[in-house]
């Protein structure tokens, strides 16, 4: 998958080491790439609604009710519905071609949110996505990232994801002209 988006950097930029915005736009595989690892990591782990009448719930075969009072907060975990089965087969697997444009037409609207739904998303989702892959895009024509051997990266979740420590990378720096 690197190869994959360092050899369409190339393509797509050539010589220059910094794209312009209507490069991005023909980036495509690096916006799968970015799309399927905030599907797996999302910025913001949870978001939250008020009801605004009570809610029952009934969950299927189980006979019980549950109702939520109007007035409720209710926290949802974005990964609830990133990592369901039903709308992501193996959804533990990294795999960006789920956001190819006939994946993405053929899943539920809300079934990733990763900057949260409705009129309570963040008003800066597409900025932040446009700023991710330019800076992704900087960065990865460049240098050539491994993760650092015996560092393993764990998630803790706050108000955004963050790691339990810091996160080791080792670089390598590509040529920007020539063979990769």
């Amino acid at each position: 998958m690197a190869a994959r988006v360092a050899d369409e950097l190339e393509r797509v930029l050539g010589d220059r080491a910094v794209p312009d915005y209507a490069d991005l736009r023909r980036l495509t595989y690096l916006e799968m790439v970015l799309k399927e690892s905030m599907r797996l990591y999302p910025p913001g782990p949870y978001g939250a609604r008020e009801t605004t009448e009570d809610l029952v719930l009934q969950p299927p075969s189980t006979g019980v009710q549950y109702v939520v009072p109007a007035g409720t907060t209710v926290f949802y975990p974005f990964w609830a519905l990133h990592m369901n089965p039903a709308h992501w087969p193996e959804p533990e697997v990294f795999r960006p071609e789920r956001f190819t444009p006939e994946e993405a037409a053929a899943r539920p609207r809300f079934a990733y949110v990763p900057f949260g739904l409705g009129p309570r998303s963040c008003e800066g989702a597409g900025l932040a996505m446009m700023e991710a892959e330019l800076t992704l895009a900087v960065l990865l024509k460049r240098f050539r990232f491994r993760p650092t051997p015996g560092h393993e990266v764990t998630p803790v979740e706050r108000f955004v994801l963050w790691a339990a420590d810091d996160i080791l990378m080792d670089l390598t720096p590509r040529p920007l002209h020539g063979p990769k």
